[in-house]
């Protein structure tokens, strides 16, 4: 006799935004296409992920937190990735080489490594513990 399965994952509610129950008859929550169309389905998987509906708790779903996730985390990263492409494109290119990282006497490079494989592990640890909440 052998469990049917080795791991489960549980997803609390996700309840509208006044805590009552998603009801089509009440119509008390956005449409989903609307959400996404509006967002896109990155801003809302990001939302859900970093919310308590994966520690199995209840989320009240607000479409302005989906904004806030764009405001807060998209648009940085966004704007940081210009500022990359912009200095790139005025050097001539950029060809990354990991060699010359890891050959590198430099203590800035050494630390950005550390910090690197810091989070390559602490990512898998966490992912094999399946606490996925503390990975947004």
């Amino acid at each position: 006799n052998k469990p049917a399965f080795k791991n489960l994952i549980v997803n609390g509610l996700v309840l509208a935004q006044d805590g009552k129950k998603m009801s089509k008859r009440l119509k008390n929550y956005p449409p989903p296409s609307n959400v996404i169309n509006a967002y896109g389905a990155d801003a809302l998987r990001l939302y859900l992920i970093n919310s308590p509906v994966v520690r199995a708790e209840p989320l009240r779903f607000k479409e302005s937190g989906v904004h806030d996730v764009i405001k807060d985390v998209f648009l940085p990263w966004y704007n940081a990735f210009r500022f990359f492409k912009m200095s790139v494109d005025r050097s001539g290119g950029f060809v990354p080489d990991a060699s010359l990282v890891y050959a590198s006497d430099n203590e800035m490079d050494q630390w950005l490594m550390a910090a690197l494989q810091g989070l390559i592990k602490g990512v898998r640890d966490e992912m094999d513990a399946y606490r996925l909440y503390n990975m947004a």
